[in-house]
């Protein structure tokens, strides 16, 4: 046992990650002058420093005088610094600036640049009479990185130009960190618009050299002034209620602009290259009512009265002009900081420990059961650990980490580059620590290694690095993979750009020495929030989530999402368990381009797809994984690519070889063919349709298979070349793969071919035209279909379309064909309500051949104000009959939620072609835009960096934009057929609520679901969130995860868990002498019997554990620590015994200074095992300071036991000589 000094050193390195930033401030340009007395330091109105001394009042030393010398009184000097009452913090330090009327504000430098921003706002809805708008449209523009940016503007286009190729209007912006423009709102005299028509808009930011980056597309919608007057009185009511003020309609958009353009990224396309360092500028505690600009932007206080400011700028000298205005004296203050951004950087934490004790062995009567190590007389321990970052020129940031771990000191470095899976850094479970330190600090990892040693260099926006890396290989359709490996990686892009924004050389290396096993695991959407993965104990920080929207036809993936750790979902790495933050259903009609259904519920699949690590029992590790990718441009027409990766196996390598070619004439114009090769399979693909209860595997994994695939894309844009004035564009695909080709997302064991073409475009302003053909054919079936559709606006209110649909379903050999015909009509009342009616005939049915699949519908949808809207329909026909209601309100932009009511009768008896699992029957249940905005809670407590997004979520705080309750729904019904034949029945309900204000934040969310017919469940989930703040000294947070599956059919094969977690932390406001910890946790875990590893047990963990220090005086420090952990495990599923144990720990501390450099420690332990008897010790020592790097301490460990909680066996005490070095 160490004394106290190592473990907090080792605190230190292991939190590396919240390196303390360099404060870096000048002083105001006209500071007031500081006036000091014996008393206090005054530096104008307010005080710097106020001393009282103890010195003679309270002496520590006996028998002195003022005749002593100074070495003798040396202990009597003592002071008191005063701390000021709550509402008033001041930032100490030399680099703040202190405002008058209460609160301070100070600047940091920080060389890891993190994210560039930039985001736009804008209303959502333009006033819109006579053909023109009818005033001006305000924008807010928000960037980070203005000092690196030539020129910006705002492109506005038509949305129906989807490879916005020719903007309507250009409108220029000022360079700056926040600027605020007004659009005139006049468009071109030939391009016609109407009330309802869209238009989007993006900001492209222009640096040197023709590089330029772009955001993402908002839309403005044309509306009538009532309906613009209704959403901007709406806004004006919310922003009111949330800043708890009076604001007139211009000041409450102004303000909602504001809060729109801080709470968000917006960037689509980052290229212009940055150097430099990270200012931010930090305020807390500033007066109620205050609002505030730098140099003469307005930034957005929040509701705890904080703001930051954030600019990525170049080495050099900044100035900035910082201005508060109201509060209660309602003055305007000016101050000013001058900061000079060097671009040297370097911190750095070392810690050399070695101890040599000796060793008293006993307690295993064995020789053979001791370890070699304990045999000895004298043992040497020893540990090697440190973690740097620093910047080099204003460029290079280098990152690096080293642990030796403690070890004999002869084997030390042994196996120093190889990786270790359960290594303890990536393990950061927020289980394993307090769930509230009382402060606002945020924690996240900085380095991601399995082993021991870490290296990475960062610089424009490239990488090379030692340790853990994502493979990253999904640019194409054919030559993905998708792994998290331990080794050597670079990732390297040149600066210049083609015209089209990609740059012109790209080039991904990786060798990796494999350690884990992958893992890929795939699901339909159950109507709810949970799901098993087929393996526990996954790696932490492997996981890689997609949703993919797949035609359920063809298969073809229209669209794919990644999701994002924290914000999206979060997972139990060693249960396998994946939670959804909203609950995914099976199908969207959202963009699907066709009138006529195949079934009642038609609509695009969504498909989660899970790609991990994991570590199998007796896995063959050590075996050698190599990968590149590389893109290179010539000219800017023609791209080349390449993509190699070889998997050494043992006897079953596997190899993916792929090129590929693009021919590029504009955005929107272009010819890609793409050839890949694989040997051997890529990893064993598992499917599961109920949430991980059943699995089948979906590939087979047969080491001698091979195979190719080869696609060809095209696409025109035939108003980019200039052929025509109206949006026409045009594609044709072809596609085919071999039985034996095999990568994690495309592995049928078929052959594969699908081919097709489509064409888009409008014949007139009101008259548009979408026409397609494809034909796909998988082993012995084939589908082919054609289509023909029109849509006329004659007006603002009527819409007419029509269809006409061939579809060829079945054995290629002798497939039925139908021929369908669809007309819809709709009519907009008013601006609130539209109804439509839906009438599809099946004009051919092939002589019978073709089951009937004729079809009438009628639905409407009306509007409640500007955010709320009550939609319905219902269907009937010869394949079965739905109902849909559903109801929307959208939060804002990018967020609504979403609730619907489905049920239908399916009689299709069509499989689909490349998904034998497709379901039928489910509806929509959500609409989500997924991001990464990410909330920083107990959930995600450890955050990399590079995954936050948005000023308001990076600067180690939370930022409350508004506050109030908010609510969401879901409910769903329908039929669905199952992988192995069976019919279910599935009812799925979702309700989710929380609330948000200044000291709480509160989030539930609860679930049932119910299969019934060949499958026979009951499921119920909930999750909840809660943290509060009782007031500056107490703080409490909360998490209750909690599922219970059960199985009518099997009682054996349900499935349960709870995760409880509460913790408090009480740090008083005014005195640094206290601070306690407490937490409780309980586990239980049942895993599904489909699940590897677990399945056949139960377990349930209870911890509970206390922690404190106070501080006496400046002699004595005390701390205690109590903890008790109860386990119980069964070795059957549900029946059978429990086995229990249960661990009691006491520590209790207490350490006095001698004198100057001079410490003495004392600590008794206390140790209680369940059936395994008490034990109790006690150690002391001294230790000395020699320097401010290295402490020398002896002493005597009389202690019963390690203190490593697994070794029991061994009684090993005496004299110790313990030598620690820290830098």
């Amino acid at each position: 046992m160490k004394p106290s000094l190592l473990h907090a050193a080792l605190a230190a390195l292991l939190a590396g990650a919240s390196a303390p930033l360099r404060a870096q401030q000048a002083e105001p340009a006209e500071p007031p002058p500081v006036r000091c007395t014996e008393q206090e330091c005054r530096e104008g109105e307010g005080v710097l420093l106020r001393i009282r001394s103890k010195g003679e009042r309270q002496p520590v030393t006996e028998g002195t005088s003022a005749r002593s010398g100074e070495q003798a009184l040396q202990p009597d000097r003592r002071v008191t610094v005063s701390q000021p009452p709550p509402g008033r913090a001041v930032a100490t330090g030399r680099f703040s600036l202190r405002l008058p009327s209460g609160g301070v504000i100070w600047a940091t430098e920080d060389p890891n640049l993190g994210q560039p921003e930039l985001s736009v706002s804008a209303p959502s809805l333009v006033a819109f009479e006579g053909g023109r708008i009818v005033k001006p449209v305000p924008f807010y523009v928000r960037g980070n990185y203005s000092d690196f940016i030539e020129r910006m503007e705002i492109l506005i286009f038509r949305n129906t130009d989807v490879d916005r190729i020719a903007p309507l209007v250009t409108v220029p912006v000022e360079v700056a960190a926040v600027s605020q423009l007004e659009w005139d709102g006049v468009l071109p005299d030939d391009e016609p618009f109407r009330n309802g028509d869209q238009l989007v808009y993006i900001v492209r930011a222009h640096g040197a050299n023709g590089i330029y980056d772009e955001t993402v597309p908002h839309t403005l919608q044309l509306v009538r002034p009532i309906e613009a007057d209704s959403q901007l009185s709406g806004l004006r009511t919310r922003v009111e209620r949330s800043q708890g003020t009076a604001l007139g309609l211009e000041q409450a958009l102004q303000q909602s602009l504001i809060d729109t353009a801080f709470a968000e990224n917006g960037l689509r396309l980052q290229n212009i290259p940055i150097y430099g360092s990270r200012i931010r500028i930090t305020g807390r505690d500033l007066p109620d009512g205050t609002s505030l600009t730098i140099n003469g932007d307005s930034y957005p206080v929040d509701m705890e009265r904080k703001f930051v400011a954030e600019y990525l700028v170049p080495v050099g000298q900044h100035r900035f002009d910082i201005a508060v205005r109201g509060g209660r004296d309602g003055l305007e203050q000016q101050h000013a900081l001058d900061i000079n951004v060097t671009g040297k950087y370097f911190f750095g934490v070392g810690l050399a420990d070695v101890t040599i004790a000796q060793n008293s062995v006993s307690g295993s009567v064995a020789p053979f059961a001791v370890e070699e190590r304990y045999a000895d007389d004298v043992i040497s321990d020893g540990r090697l650990a440190f973690y740097g970052k620093g910047k080099v020129h204003g460029k290079y940031l280098v990152t690096a980490q080293a642990d030796t771990t403690e070890q004999d000191l002869e084997h030390l470095f042994d196996g120093f580059t190889e990786a270790w899976p359960q290594d303890i850094f990536r393990r950061l479970d927020p289980d394993l620590y307090y769930p509230t330190y009382g402060d606002d600090s945020t924690t996240y990892r900085d380095v991601d290694s399995m082993g021991r040693f870490y290296l990475r260099v960062d610089w424009d926006k490239n990488q090379a690095l030692w340790g853990n890396f994502a493979t990253g290989m999904t640019g194409t359709e054919y030559a993905q993979y998708v792994r998290s490996l331990y080794g050597a990686a670079l990732s390297w892009r040149s600066q210049a750009i083609n015209p089209w924004g990609d740059p012109r050389s790209t080039l991904r290396l990786f060798s990796a020495q494999e350690q884990t096993a992958p893992g890929h695991n795939e699901f339909i959407g159950t109507g709810g929030s949970l799901y098993y993965l087929r393996n526990t104990d996954i790696l932490p920080g492997s996981d890689q989530v997609v949703l993919e929207i797949r035609d359920r036809t063809t298969g073809r993936v229209e669209n794919r999402i990644t999701l994002q750790r924290g914000t999206d979902y979060e997972i139990d790495e060693m249960q396998g368990r994946l939670l959804l933050t909203r609950p995914l259903s099976q199908v969207t009609r959202e963009n699907v381009p066709t009138l006529t259904r195949d079934s009642p519920l038609d609509g695009y699949e969504q498909r989660l797809l899970v790609d991990y690590e994991w570590l199998p029992s007796g896995f063959d590790d050590g075996e050698l994984t190599a990968g590149v990718r590389g893109k290179q441009w010539f000219g800017d027409h023609v791209g080349v690519g390449v993509t190699y990766v070889d998997e050494n196996r043992d006897g079953q390598d596997y190899t993916l070889a792929a090129g590929d070619l693009t021919l590029q004439a504009g955005k929107g114009t272009y010819l890609k063919a793409e050839f890949a090769h694989t040997e051997s399979f890529g990893v064993p693909s598992f499917f599961s349709d109920n949430g991980g209860f059943t699995f089948i595997q979906a590939n087979s994994t047969q080491p001698d298979r091979k195979g190719d695939a080869q696609a060809l894309e095209g696409r025109i844009n035939l108003r980019e070349l200039g052929w025509t004035k109206r949006d026409w564009s045009g594609g044709a695909w072809w596609r085919n793969t071999d039985p034996g080709y095999s990568i994690a997302r495309h592995d049928t064991g078929f052959e594969v071919t699908e081919y097709g073409a489509e064409v888009l475009g409008r014949i007139t302003q009101q008259l548009g035209m979408y026409a397609r053909y494809s034909k796909a054919e998988s082993g012995p079936e084939q589908f082919t279909q054609a289509q023909a559709s029109l849509e006329w606006r004659p007006d603002d209110w009527n819409t007419l379309s029509a269809e006409l649909r061939r579809v060829e379903e079945g054995s290629t050999d002798d497939p039925a064909a139908g021929l369908l015909g669809a007309v819809k009509y709709s009519h907009q009342f008013g601006n609130t309500l539209e109804l439509y009616g839906l009438v599809q005939a099946t004009l051919d049915d092939d002589g019978g051949r073709y089951a009937d699949n004729n079809a009438v519908a009628v639905g409407g949808e009306y509007l409640l104000g500007d955010r709320a809207s009550v939609g319905a329909e219902v269907s009937t026909g010869d394949r079965g009959d739905s109902a849909t209601v559903d109801a929307e309100y959208k939060l804002d932009r990018d967020h609504s939620l979403y609730g619907a009511y489905t049920y239908s009768t399916d009689t299709t008896e069509y499989e689909s072609l490349f998904n034998p699992t497709r379901q039928n029957g489910w509806t929509l249940g959500q609409r989500w835009r997924l991001s990464n905005r990410t909330n920083l809670y107990n959930e995600s407590q450890f955050l990399k960096e590079p995954d936050q997004s948005g000023l308001a979520h990076t600067f180690g705080m939370d930022f409350y934009p508004a506050q109030g309750w908010n609510l969401g729904f879901t409910l769903q019904s329908g039929e669905l057929d199952t992988v192995d034949g069976g019919h279910v029945d599935r009812d799925a309900v979702s309700i989710s609520g929380g609330r948000t204000s200044v000291d709480t934040d509160w989030r539930s969310k609860i679930e049932w679901r119910k299969d019934s017919g060949s499958e026979r469940r009951t499921q119920w989930v909930t999750t909840n969130r809660l943290t509060h703040k009782f007031n500056d000294s107490w703080r409490i947070a909360a998490r209750l995860n909690y599922s219970r599956t059960t199985d009518e059919l099997n009682a054996l094969a349900g499935a349960r868990f709870w995760e409880a977690n509460v913790g408090f932390a009480y740090r008083p406001w005014n005195s640094q002498r206290w601070a306690l910890f407490g937490r409780y946790t309980y586990l239980y875990d049942l895993a599904t019997e489909a699940q590897l590893g677990g399945a056949d047990q139960d377990q349930k963990t209870q911890i509970i554990a206390f922690e404190g220090v106070y501080k006496l005086d400046t002699h004595w420090e005390f701390a205690t620590k109590l903890a008790r952990r109860d386990g119980e495990v069964r070795l059957g599923r549900g029946s059978g015994p429990w086995f229990d144990s249960a661990t009691t720990l006491s520590v209790l501390q207490a350490r006095y200074q001698l004198r100057q450099k001079w410490y003495a420690l004392g600590e008794y332990r206390w140790l209680d095992v369940k059936e395994g008897g008490s034990q109790s010790g006690f150690l002391v020592g001294v230790d000395r300071d020699i320097g401010q790097n290295f402490r020398l301490g002896v002493g005597y460990n009389f202690t019963e036991f390690s203190d490593d909680l697994t070794d029991f066996d061994y009684d090993h005490k005496g004299w110790f000589l313990n030598m620690v070095g820290t830098y």
